[in-house]
């Protein structure tokens, strides 16, 4: 560690406090910051122990987020994986949305493109791209796109 700096554990704990990050996240932007891989990854462990770091509580945050924001399963999990979340953490945070997915598809097409339900093949085209891009999965778009609304 370099004098007159303060140490990564204490810089990551100002990082944590604005908000959650994953483990891999906060090591990188430690390193970023000019901190050693080494230090980083020490100050991770520390913060993990003092359970101020937590990868659980970021991929629960991060799923009520996306879901909050019409996002789909698909989306969702590779967004944690590129942040360095483990598929246990991810299926578990997922674990309470699930089953929710086929009408948070319909609820997100709605809100895009109205009640009525679409009569060409373009535009049922387009409303599934729209859902696909979205993150949802096939069966929860021809749910939306071709359930009749009420």
């Amino acid at each position: 560690m370099n004098a007159g700096r303060e140490p990564a554990s204490r810089y990551g704990l100002a990082l944590l406090a604005r908000r959650d990050y994953s483990r891999q996240e906060l090591i990188e932007r430690l390193c970023r910051r000019g901190y050693s891989a080494a230090e980083a990854a020490d100050a991770a462990a520390e913060l993990a122990a003092s359970r101020a770091l937590s990868d659980e509580r970021y991929a629960a945050e991060r799923v009520r987020g996306r879901v909050a924001q019409g996002m789909g399963p698909v989306r969702i999990v590779v967004e944690l994986r590129a942040k360095g979340v483990s598929a246990e953490i991810i299926a578990a945070a997922l674990a309470p949305e699930e089953g929710a997915w086929a009408a948070r598809a319909a609820a997100a097409r709605t809100k895009r493109f109205g009640m009525a339900i679409p009569e060409d093949r373009r535009e049922r085209a387009r409303q599934a791209r729209f859902l696909q891009a979205r993150g949802f999965r096939h069966e929860d778009i021809i749910f939306a796109v071709d359930a009749q609304q009420d």
